[in-house]
């Protein structure tokens, strides 16, 4: 969970980019991305996905907080 609240990295993800992770598995679609440094938003290590492919019977839900640090572009055989 502290994972979050760094600074969000530098990274090349999109809104509406195909993702795995190094963590789970699965494929997942990104809603939103909290790397905004504002005021009013902080920059986190933080982005919403939404599961197309459940990584495994553990992951119920299928929107999900993940880091962005651990996400990366999905590439489909």
């Amino acid at each position: 969970m502290k994972e979050f609240f760094k600074k969000a990295p530098v990274h090349t993800l999109t809104i509406g980019q195909l993702v795995t992770c190094t963590c789970h598995g699965g494929v997942a679609i990104v809603v939103e991305i909290y790397d905004e440094d504002s005021p009013e938003k902080p920059s986190m290590n933080m982005a919403q996905i939404y599961w197309i492919k459940y990584p495994h019977e553990g992951v119920k839900e299928r929107l999900w907080l993940h880091t962005i640090d651990r996400l990366y572009s999905f590439r489909g055989y």
